[in-house]
């Protein structure tokens, strides 16, 4: 009698049954992709992908003779003076004070003593800021937390139950990159270090552009005008922020839309975004001319509510937001 070959049978029986179940492997794979994209935590989804603020072109790390001058300074004299190293009145130069400021916080925190602004003597910095930025306790983890960021004062202070907790240094948008003011939400949330945003990023609901509230390669521009139009922080900063923040955490941006270097104001047309069309929509809005929520957009609705403007002031015809245009609206 021939004996069945067994092995020949369960391959047999199996692969039946998994052609039998093939209809229904494709139907729950979404599914279980699904569920694998959210067990991850979106980590590969909320990174800031292709995002560049500042990575290329910025300050050299190092600060030392022959005396450099310059907001850089200024921003590092700040920190020192904060921590109790700097006794000076910060004035953006790199001079003996400085020096002997640097080389006597190397010392005390075990760096070779030089005098010399290195990526290890920042770290070293940013992490004791942390430690003496404020003594007030921080809120539990996702507890109510509000980012207001100051773009005149180059602040961000963490507000719980509307009490602020904590301020920190930042830098923000360069001219001509300006940093969207405005009320925004976080969107998402990364702590994968990527080029140009340090450790951490949130990124912000601002509709034209890619911006966020992120830690920093550069942490000699902390305190400048330097950024794309993001809100950098020291690493360690952010690093202290990123757990007490989730999806829907309100970041508001106050100070001028319009720059802060007293330039002239753009002339705005179809095709612009900018935080100034932002605070001519709203003008516009408040005036009835137009009827869509505010998004920095200058699109066919906002060339509309200009046209309609322009034509019930006596102007020629246009959709162009000029000078005359800004003085009409208050701005």
């Amino acid at each position: 009698m021939n004996r069945p070959d067994w092995s020949k049978q369960w391959r047999r029986w199996r692969w039946l049954r998994l052609k039998g179940l093939s209809g229904l492997r494709r139907a729950l794979l979404p599914v279980v992709l699904g569920v694998l994209v959210c067990w991850s935590g979106g980590a590969a989804a909320a990174a800031p992908a292709n995002h560049r603020c500042g990575g290329t072109g910025s300050e050299p790390v190092v600060l030392t003779q022959p005396f450099q001058k310059g907001d850089d300074v200024f921003n590092l004299q700040r920190c020192l003076a904060g921590l109790g190293y700097y006794a000076g009145a910060p004035d953006g130069f790199y001079g003996p004070e400085t020096i002997k400021a640097v080389k006597s916080f190397q010392k005390e925190h075990r760096l070779p003593a030089t005098g010399i602004i290195t990526p290890a003597t920042w770290a070293a910095i940013s992490r004791e800021m942390v430690r003496h930025v404020d003594t007030l306790p921080l809120p539990g983890e996702y507890y109510d937390v509000i980012l207001l960021v100051d773009t005149f004062k180059l602040t961000l202070t963490l507000l719980s139950n509307g009490e602020p907790v904590r301020k920190y240094p930042v830098a923000v948008g360069r001219p001509g990159s300006e940093t969207p003011v405005g009320t925004w939400k976080v969107t998402d949330k990364s702590d994968e270090p990527a080029p140009g945003t340090g450790t951490h990023w949130l990124g912000l609901n601002v509709p034209c552009g890619n911006f966020g509230v992120h830690g920093t390669d550069n942490p000699w521009s902390i305190g400048t005008y330097a950024s794309g139009g993001c809100v950098r922080l020291h690493n360690a900063h952010i690093q202290e922020i990123y757990p007490l923040v989730s999806t829907g955490t309100r970041v508001i941006i106050v100070g001028n839309p319009f720059g802060r270097f007293g330039e002239e104001y753009p002339l705005l047309q179809t095709g612009d975004c900018s935080p100034a069309v932002r605070e001519v929509q709203y003008k516009l809005k408040r005036l009835g001319f137009y009827r869509e929520e505010p998004d920095s957009i200058f699109g066919p609705a906002t060339a509309e509510a200009v046209q309609a403007f322009r034509k019930k002031q006596g102007l020629t015809e246009g959709a162009q937001v000029d000078e005359e245009i800004y003085h009409l609206l208050g701005l």
